[in-house]
């Protein structure tokens, strides 16, 4: 009996000494990371970039912010604030444009995670150059000198599809690169490239790049080349053409871009009303049907009415 106490009491003392190290190294820890944290947030808290212009006694920043807010007024707010800075916030764009990823923030974040005390985190550099590169393209022309540092994001999964965007709006000489961005490795920079190029001028130049993405094999990409042919405003026969083809594409929202991009061609695409025609009664009973309508109201009005159609 006694030999069983002495097992039992050594095997308590043992588990004894192995519980304190570690309650004591995790309480040093813990005060490690507040210290750290607290440290870190108040040499941060006072640096801003000497360069950074304000607004109404608002910092740039403060309005890059508010653009990924998603409330309309706040984003209201900070378009116009960072129109009113002009040329003067295009140097500290294109620092955040520019920037890497600081692996000194990375592990600020990753330690002051592991506390609670402390809620302060930087901004991921993703997410800030998103905010930049919609900056640039609400500055447009001025942001010109961006063109550089936005380019070399367009492969980036996450800002690409806002540094096509951005370079759509500074001008017609950003034109190769949106063209460029259409055989991007990401989808989502690819539909912003063919989305945008309606923006080009002059508008002919843009019609071959979205013929082309409108014989992709991607559905997107066919739906959103044919919106911007026909927002592009360009009645050719080959575009008209083109277009009366998809009313024939297996994806149905496919076919309503289509007939609606022939609707704003107006009276030159009077010869796609067959094709309307029998989309028309396909769709019965759909809410497609409706722009398939206005689509012929507008191509012939008199064909239209005669069917009863109205808007």
């Amino acid at each position: 009996m006694k030999l069983v106490h002495y097992i039992e009491a050594s095997r308590f003392q043992t588990k004894a000494l192995n519980i304190a190290p570690n309650r004591t190294n995790s309480i040093k820890g813990d005060l490690l990371i507040v210290t750290v944290v607290v440290v870190g947030f108040s040499l941060i808290a006072g640096s801003r970039p000497s360069r950074e212009p304000e607004y109404d006694g608002q910092p740039l920043s403060e309005y890059l912010r508010s653009l990924t807010y998603s409330q309309v007024r706040l984003e209201r707010s900070a378009r116009d604030a960072i129109r009113a800075m002009g040329s003067n916030a295009i140097p500290p764009l294109i620092d955040i444009l520019d920037a890497r990823e600081s692996r000194f923030k990375m592990w600020f974040n990753e330690v002051a995670d592991r506390q609670s005390l402390i809620r302060f985190r930087f901004a991921p550099l993703g997410a800030r150059q998103v905010q930049a590169a919609m900056a640039c393209q609400e500055l447009g022309p001025i942001a010109a000198p961006a063109i550089p540092s936005l380019t070399r994001l367009i492969d980036d999964p996450q800002v690409g599809s806002c540094a096509v965007a951005a370079l759509a709006e500074i001008g017609p000489q950003t034109f190769p690169l949106l063209t460029n961005a259409l055989c991007s490795v990401h989808q989502a920079t690819r539909l912003a490239a063919v989305g945008h190029l309606r923006l080009a001028r002059p508008r002919e130049r843009a019609v071959p790049p979205l013929l082309l993405a409108l014989s992709s094999q991607e559905f997107h990409m066919r739906k959103v080349a044919a919106e911007s042919l026909g927002a592009l405003g360009v009645h050719s026969p080959e575009v008209v053409s083109a277009l009366t083809t998809c009313l024939d594409d297996p994806i149905v929202p496919v076919r309503v871009s289509a007939a609606r991009s022939l609707g704003w061609c107006g009276g030159a695409a009077a010869g796609s009303v067959p094709k309307l025609l029998e989309m028309y009664r396909g769709q019965e009973g759909t809410p497609d049907q409706q722009p398939v309508a206005d689509a012929l109201l507008s191509i012939d009005p008199v064909v239209a009415r005669g069917m009863g159609l109205s808007k």
